[in-house]
């Protein structure tokens, strides 16, 4: 009994063999030369399959099916790229319109540090006393040595210049004046008086 089964599997090995070394590689070999030579001759085998192929009934509605599938899959992708490239425009703009924004807005500060460097210069700026100011002060001077005892004018103003001095005397009420030189030593009343006298010419 076993050695029938060995025999029975021996055969059917020794026909799988034949079969594979007669028929299917040989055939294999044969297709495989053919598509080499057709396509060296310029002739797309699977093109032409594809166009015996849909002849066939079953074959065609597959192959059609097939393609409108593809179509629909391209027709969906072109769909969403067109929504994203709208997407992406819309951001652009906003991006866009952010950036005018902040650009006014350093404008703006720009505008505003020159203001305020001009104001800082300004400030800076030595102030020169106007003609009104000088003469306010000088009033006010005038005004200190009327109420001034005539003793203590007579001892600060030998200490000023002779024109300062002479100025000031002769904005001074003339009883003032005449107060203040008597509370001077002899030669400074005498030099003041001269130079009051030269000035009333002048």
């Amino acid at each position: 009994m076993e050695q029938f089964e060995k025999e029975e599997e021996t055969k059917k090995t020794s026909k799988f063999q034949w079969f594979l070394f007669v028929v299917f590689i040989p055939l294999l070999f044969t297709i495989s030369v053919v598509l080499l030579i057709l396509t060296f001759s310029g002739i797309n085998v699977f093109e032409q399959g594809k166009k015996y192929a849909s002849q066939l009934p079953f074959v065609s509605q597959w192959i059609e099916g097939t393609e409108a599938n593809e179509k629909k899959k391209l027709q969906q992708q072109i769909v969403e790229l067109k929504a994203t490239i709208v997407e992406k425009e819309k951001q652009l703009t906003k991006a866009n319109d952010a950036l005018k924004e902040k650009e006014g807005e350093i404008d703006a500060l720009k505008q505003e540090i020159a203001r305020l460097q001009a104001e800082k210069e300004q400030a800076q700026e030595p102030t020169t006393p106007t003609t009104e100011q000088t003469n306010t002060s000088r009033v006010d001077v005038v005004k200190m040595y009327e109420t001034m005892s005539p003793k203590k004018a007579a001892e600060i103003i030998p200490q000023m210049s002779d024109r300062e001095a002479v100025d000031l005397l002769s904005q001074l009420k003339t009883d003032k004046v005449a107060a203040i030189l008597e509370k001077m030593d002899a030669a400074n009343a005498a030099k003041y008086t001269s130079l009051l006298a030269k000035k009333a010419n002048n």
